[in-house]
């Protein structure tokens, strides 16, 4: 019943080594097409955009699970000196996504050889584009969850203890809601500020206001964020700036409490413009929703995981302020998404989402063994 640990982790150090960004996945693409060829699953590009859906058992039983794998990496310089390192410079899978799919592929080459076994149907859902702009909602836009009862999935963290499987029964993730302020004023020499309108000086109210708006408006013991990233204004020092670019994200628990904050997000823009002569325009940028885990399937998950590594390192999670899109998923049919720690042997952890991010590549047949085992459990 157990997965091939030696496959796995021979997979993922290719995948390792040719990341690609976004919706641009071609060498991905191509490698998960030649190893569902090999394994003998059909599958279909016709859902999502970049996306990959393999099929086992069609029709078979009255009940249809998708296991799921986002494939994209990161625009990040890798710092590993690993010998499988990426070759592509300036990209990395520094978030553990060549894992997750070496991993699905690791569950569906052994599920293919249960097959007589397993009385439902399989779907396995290689994702693009999970770190922006969102390609779980392709596959969402595009009717795929209509098709399915149930969906799971998987993240592996460098910074969880090895082996360890985790997830909470409610709220596992944040929503992320990026959004962009542009505030235009009117240029003038620096020695006559009194004939321009100080776009840098507007984007100082903004920013203060934005973060006593967070501090006087929002509930106290309700998670929130809201971060600004990135400032752009000026081009000299001695010149009135007349246009500024605010970049920032809101995250929250709740998605009601997310659509407030950014409503007066808008309205402190237009209204610090307005009264300093003025004007703003306030876009929305990614957006992904909370990560709700359905409480019946998130046991199910924890039953098959401790069939897998024991009870004792199974556990419930606290929620994150980080996203994921898995939580489109969530909205449509119940579904569940779990931690897999992978800290490295010696004991060292490097954060997701940096250069010299490494796994404890000893685990990587867990993931899928939950999967296997979660199928048989449910099917």
């Amino acid at each position: 019943m157990k997965a091939d640990k030696q496959y796995i982790i021979n997979l993922r150090r290719e995948f390792h080594q040719i990341p690609e960004i976004g919706f641009d996945l071609p060498k991905t693409l191509a490698r998960v097409r030649q190893e569902l060829d090999a394994i003998g699953l059909p599958y279909t590009e016709a859902y999502g955009k970049s996306c990959i859906v393999a099929t086992l058992n069609e029709g078979v039983g009255g009940k249809t699970i998708a296991l799921r794998a986002d494939m994209d990496a990161l625009p990040i310089q890798e710092e590993t000196g690993l010998p499988f390192a990426s070759q592509h410079p300036g990209k990395m899978h520094a978030c553990g996504h060549d894992c997750h799919t070496a991993m699905l592929l690791g569950a569906a080459r052994k599920l293919k050889e249960m097959e007589k076994d397993i009385k439902c149907c399989v779907k396995f859902v290689f994702q693009s584009a999970e770190e922006g702009p969102g390609g779980a909602k392709t596959l969402c836009d595009d009717g795929f969850m209509d098709q399915v009862d149930m969906m799971i999935g998987c993240h592996i963290y460098p910074n969880k203890p090895t082996g360890t499987v985790s997830l909470n029964k409610k709220c596992q993730s944040a929503s992320s809601h990026g959004f962009r302020i542009y505030l235009k004023g009117k240029s003038a020499h620096v020695a006559t500020p009194h004939a321009g309108i100080d776009a840098i000086a507007m984007a100082v109210r903004v920013y203060n206001d934005i973060q006593i708006m967070r501090a006087r408006e929002m509930p106290p013991f309700e998670p929130v964020i809201i971060g600004i990233g990135e400032i752009h204004g000026g081009f000299a020092n001695n010149v009135i700036c007349d246009e500024v670019m605010l970049h920032g994200t809101i995250r929250t628990h709740r998605d009601d409490l997310d659509a407030q904050i950014y409503k007066r997000i808008e309205e402190i823009a237009h209204s610090v413009a307005k009264d300093m002569g003025g004007s703003a325009v306030v876009e929305t940028a990614k957006y992904y929703p909370v990560l709700i885990n359905d409480s019946n399937v998130a046991d199910a998950i924890l039953r098959a995981a401790e069939s897998v590594v024991g009870s004792d390192k199974v556990c419930e999670m606290a929620p994150t302020m980080g996203a994921e899109d898995f939580a489109y998923y969530t909205q449509y049919k119940p579904s569940a998404f779990f931690a897999l720690g992978a800290m490295p042997a010696d004991g060292t952890s490097t954060p997701l989402h940096n250069g010299k991010m490494m796994i404890n590549e000893d685990v990587l047949d867990i993931g899928p063994n939950v999967f296997i085992q979660f199928v048989l459990d449910n099917m």
